[in-house]
Order: structure tokens, then sequence, then C-alpha cells
């Protein structure tokens, strides 16, 4: 697996930017034109980057509600989503997320797409029930990543009121820089 990423360029005014998380990496996506989605979004990744479960929930709706395709979660409470989230992400460190493309905007009843990739490491050989959204195999230790797509909608308080993750593990030789746009 080949993790790469374009040096860093951020903004040091914002407090959700690259400067301030390093383990969100935005440096593609930095120039989307709605800065209050882009804001959403860093501060988001910024929280589940660093294990904010809290922080998370606060950006959610009390209608919120998620379906993750990856772990087969369908249509889960904000309340649910918060123990199945924080229970899966637990088994979890160094946890990186790398942004490829943002679509969409800011805008209430609207909803926004993020294209990214998240790597992590497991914390511990994983129980059981983990095992079928893991790669086979993988141990204490080993590194992996996940391609993602993100679709968050939002409401007029600028909360999230629904999300929707689609996703697979990466492949051998997956390399970030091909999902780059022709220059």
């Amino acid at each position: 697996m080949s993790y790469e990423s374009n040096p860093k360029d951020s903004n040091p005014q914002d407090p959700h930017s690259e400067a301030s998380n390093p383990q969100f990496d935005d440096s593609r996506i930095k120039d989307h034109p709605d800065k209050l989605l882009l804001s959403r979004i860093r501060q988001y990744f910024k929280a589940f980057t660093t294990g904010d479960f809290d922080g998370i929930r606060d950006l959610e709706a009390p209608e919120y509600t998620m379906t993750d395709i990856p772990l087969a979660v369908l249509r889960s409470s904000k309340h649910s989503w918060y123990d199945q989230n924080k229970g899966f992400t637990n088994l979890l460190t160094d946890l990186q997320v790398q942004a490829i493309s943002l679509h969409g905007t800011s805008f209430p009843g609207a909803f926004a797409i993020l294209e990214h990739v998240v790597w992590f490491r497991l914390k511990a050989d994983p129980p059981e029930a983990a095992k079928p959204n893991l790669p086979p195999g993988i141990k204490k230790g080993d590194k992996a990543g996940m391609i993602n797509i993100a679709v968050l909608w939002w409401n007029p308080e600028g909360k999230i009121t629904k999300e929707l993750e689609y996703g697979r593990l990466t492949w051998d030789n997956f390399d970030i820089t091909h999902f780059d746009a022709p220059k």
C-alpha cells in the first residue's frame, strides 16, 4: 500500500485547518469555494481522527441517522451510532484521513460529498465480530486503509441530519495520487 500526500498548505487562522490537525490532510480540497462547508468538514474530521466522539455527536442534529455500508449499519440513530462508532473506532490507532475531493454546499437541506481515504493501525488483534470489516489476517499493529465516500445533509442550524458512508478497503499498490485530476 502506498501512502502519499501533497505538501501541507493551509490557513493557520482556521482552527480546524491542517496546521491544527495533521491527521486530516485537506490539501486537495482547501480551495473549495464554500468556506463554511470546508470548516464543517474540517471540524468533523478533526473530531473523528482525534477520537472526540462527543465532538462528533455535537455536530449531529437530534434526528441524525447514519448508514455505514462497510460496517453494515443501516439508518442508525444518533444515540446508537455514537456507541457503534466509538466501539469500532476504538479498535484503531494512528487514524489519518486524506481528502480527495469535496462537492456540494453548506446550504440547509443540501448535501456535501467528500471522497477520502482513512488510514489506520489496529490497537489490538481484532475481535471476531470486527473481522468481516477488516482485511483478512490483519493483526495488532498492522496498517490498513479504506477509500470512502461520505454524504452529509445539513439542517438550518448547520448540523448533520443524515450521513451515508460508502467504501471499501484499499488494495495492493493503492496510490492516492491516481485520484488526482490530470494537470
